[in-house]
């Protein structure tokens, strides 16, 4: 029989909104058992844990199988459907089991105890909120990756900071501005998957965050930064270390920069951030000589951006032989060299 301790921890857990935290897996169960065990030691108390394994081509799902348990599923998809199609599955399971919120969650964050717990405080303080993220912070530096970001679809604005008060100054000085979200630990109310659905899946993966937040500001909702709670997840700076990047973060950054634009714009009204985002993947292309294939990824995004495809990166996808041989000469004109960058310590970074 239940002793009162037991049974006032029961009464809680059943009046707390019901969450529950997607984990999507490709081939990193390491990363995945690690993200688990730190949302076990979290102190909300009435949540359930997702994992989605998005067709992964190791053997991962062996390992993830033996996570299951009490409070922890699995799903297997034989197919890998990209960030935004892992990422619904595991929506389209909250809706069906009736939680209140879902937390898309990295599997390479780390979260703390009482990250949830605030997260869904902040939620409940306003049903006008639909998404909340924590502050981002680099996994093993004492800095900040992310506080924020603006947004006017109207004036074709968008800026992100690391920096609260940056965030806060931007918001005084403009209040038209929304604010958008990162999707590295973003708790997303169900009552807004209800309204505007999920994740659209022709972003495949990157920029489908941006174009969520945009949708929740567009349906009425708020979205807002929590900054008494933080995750620690990777930073790869990509502008500052670029030859680190993967061929397909190349193309879908190039790809779907422009595909945002274009589908909250349309192809006339976006063209200036077209022009704005082809001239600077050309000079990361410049910046990548000792990398052939991240250059061709970047070519072919923003060939695949300007025809508005989707769908997942192919290995050894191009750009046509003639707009590239025409794009390449453009992008050696001086006004495209790469040009020095801000180091985190206030130095100068130049590309090499």
């Amino acid at each position: 029989m239940a002793g009162p301790a037991s049974q006032q921890n029961g009464d809680i857990a059943q009046k707390a909104p019901l969450v529950l935290v997607v984990l999507l897996n490709w081939n990193s169960a390491v990363e995945t058992a690690t993200a688990v065990a730190s949302v076990s030691r979290m102190d909300y108390p009435n949540f359930r844990t997702l994992i989605v394994d998005n067709g992964s081509s190791d053997d991962s799902v062996v390992h993830l199988r033996k996570l299951v348990g009490p409070g922890v599923e699995l799903i297997e998809s034989p197919v890998n459907t990209g960030y935004t199609g892992g990422c619904n599955l595991g929506m389209e399971h909250a809706l069906k089991t009736g939680a209140d919120y879902i937390w898309l969650l990295n599997n390479d964050a780390v979260t703390e105890p009482g990250t949830l717990s605030s997260l869904v405080a902040v939620a409940e303080a306003d049903p006008t909120i639909g998404l909340v993220t924590p502050l981002i912070a680099a996994l093993d530096e004492d800095r900040l990756i992310f506080a924020g970001g603006v947004l006017s679809i109207e004036r074709q604005i968008y800026e992100d900071t690391s920096d609260p008060k940056e965030m806060a100054h931007w918001l005084a000085e403009d209040p038209g501005l929304g604010i958008v979200l990162f999707g590295t630990a973003l708790l997303v109310r169900a009552d807004l998957v209800r309204k505007i659905g999920m994740l659209d899946p022709r972003f495949f993966a990157y920029y489908e965050d941006l174009d969520y937040s945009a949708r929740s500001l567009q349906a009425g909702f708020r979205n807002v930064v929590d900054e008494n709670s933080i995750v620690r997840h990777v930073d790869k700076q990509y502008y500052l270390k670029p030859l680190g990047m993967k061929p397909y973060f190349w193309y879908y950054m190039a790809r779907n920069e422009s595909r945002f634009w274009r589908k909250h714009r349309g192809l006339f009204a976006s063209r200036k951030m077209a022009w704005h985002s082809f001239n600077r993947f050309l000079r990361f292309v410049n910046r990548l000589d000792s990398r052939p294939d991240s250059q061709q990824a970047i070519l072919a995004g923003l060939w695949h951006g300007w025809l508005d495809r989707s769908g997942p990166y192919r290995d050894g996808v191009r750009m046509p032989s003639l707009p590239s041989a025409l794009v390449r000469i453009y992008s050696r004109r001086k006004s495209l060299q790469p040009k020095p960058l801000p180091s985190p310590d206030g130095a100068a970074v130049t590309g090499s």
